[in-house]
């Protein structure tokens, strides 16, 4: 009986091979769990060298901008210097301006005729270049000094001065040398002011614009017609 028993007893020969063999577990490989080093060695190389081309675009714009703005910069620098060197010039051109008349004429020529409209304060001394003009009326009469010369006009009645010289000068340099002579009419009041039709013969072309708003001083009003 008791062999019977003990021969029932499964021996470990009797089990199955599977059952005896345990599998080990398996390791997932580089390549299976994710990418491969030399891959992500790659990736990172790609990276940096991406990171130093922005790096050098920055740069570069920077650069740029610079250059622009000093050239800008450097523009207005110029155009102030120019400026200030425009300003200087002129003031001094008008500092160092001078017209000298009533000086004695030169010759008896006289092509050139130019007709002005002038408006003069009544009794008040002004001075046109270095010639003291000074007017004073009495009803339909006027006193009329130019220089040194005084007369009488009637209103309506030409008179004739006495043939003249100015010479206009600018840094020491003569820019116009004329005889002149002037045919005055008394007109009358006009805007509270004495009223003259002054017409001037001369050697040279009529004076420029420019040329006699620095000689006529701000109390005058003389337009051409």
């Amino acid at each position: 009986m008791t062999e019977e028993k003990t021969n029932k007893v499964s021996s470990p020969a009797g089990m199955p091979k599977e059952t005896l063999t345990q599998k080990e577990p398996s390791v997932p490989s580089p390549e299976v769990a994710g990418i491969s080093e030399a891959e992500r060695q790659k990736i990172i190389a790609e990276e940096r060298q991406r990171v130093k081309e922005e790096e050098k675009l920055k740069e570069s714009a920077v650069k740029s901008y610079k250059k622009e703005n000093k050239k800008g910069i450097g523009f207005f620098k110029l155009l102030l210097v120019l400026l200030v060197l425009v300003v200087a010039v002129v003031a001094g051109g008008y500092i160092t301006f001078s017209a000298y008349g009533m000086q004695s004429a030169w010759g008896q020529n006289y092509p050139y005729v130019a007709t002005y409209d002038v408006l003069l304060p009544d009794s008040s001394e002004l001075i046109f270049g270095n010639v003291q003009v000074l007017a004073v009326s009495a009803g339909d009469e006027v006193t009329l000094k130019i220089g040194n010369e005084r007369q009488i006009l009637t209103k309506g009645i030409p008179a004739e001065y006495q043939p003249a010289h100015i010479t206009v000068k600018t840094y020491g340099v003569t820019l116009r040398e004329s005889d002149y002579r002037l045919t005055v009419t008394y007109r009358g009041l006009v805007e509270n002011r004495l009223d003259f039709l002054i017409t001037a013969r001369t050697s040279a072309p009529p004076m420029s614009s420019w040329m006699t708003g620095f000689i006529v001083p701000s109390r005058a009003t003389v337009r051409p017609v």
